[in-house]
């Protein structure tokens, strides 16, 4: 049996859009995982989708590309993807590997 790395629920829904939690490690294993679901709901007609990130515990470049990648899906669908409570760290690599011109943060 083996356990899940990764885990990505439905916090809220609103007139205001989704609001997304994705927690535990986002990296090469686990980002096709959570794709998948992560582009349906770029094209479900939400106005925004909030992917708050607090309970990421690791997120390697394949995770930033996921979360690049999928900023672009939102915008093609007319929707606005927005990170909130991203990890310090993850935040640092966003920006080393210059994907943060690609994202929006806010805070919760």
């Amino acid at each position: 049996m083996t356990t899940a790395l990764i885990d990505l629920r439905t916090v809220a829904r609103d007139d205001r859009g989704l609001r997304v939690a994705l927690t535990g490690e986002l990296d090469f294993c686990t980002a096709g995982q959570v794709e998948p679901r992560l582009r349906e709901l770029a094209g479900s007609g939400h106005r925004n989708i909030v992917l708050d990130l607090r309970g990421l515990s690791f997120c390697d470049s394949a995770g930033i590309d996921l979360l690049s990648r999928l900023g672009g899906h939102c915008r093609a669908a007319g929707t606005r993807l927005l990170l909130c409570d991203v990890p310090p760290r993850v935040v640092q690599s966003i920006r080393v590997l210059a994907a943060a011109r690609d994202l929006t943060f806010v805070v919760s």
